[in-house]
């Protein structure tokens, strides 16, 4: 039982980080010149080095890509906002 409850808190954890790294993206998309686009294409290069990481298992690559796809989706969001579109 102890192994769920430490399952769930960590994952409650990790949902917390995705709010928080959500909310740093629409700050740097806010005040940056450009508009994350500098931010944007380090979590594009991530992602690839991610990939192409052979320590890495597959179940690993998934998460941590889908964490950076969704990062980068948050900035074209956010930045869409303030193009109007």
């Amino acid at each position: 039982m102890k192994n769920k409850a430490d399952n769930e808190v960590f994952a409650g954890q990790l949902v917390a980080q995705g709010m928080l790294i959500q909310i740093l993206m629409g700050q740097i998309v806010a005040t940056a010149q450009d508009r994350g686009a500098g931010i944007r294409g380090a979590l594009i290069q991530g992602n690839a080095a991610i990939m192409s990481n052979p320590n890495m298992t597959e179940a690993e690559k998934l998460g941590a890509t889908r964490t950076l796809e969704d990062a980068i989706d948050t900035l074209e969001r956010i930045a869409s906002g303030f193009r109007g579109n």
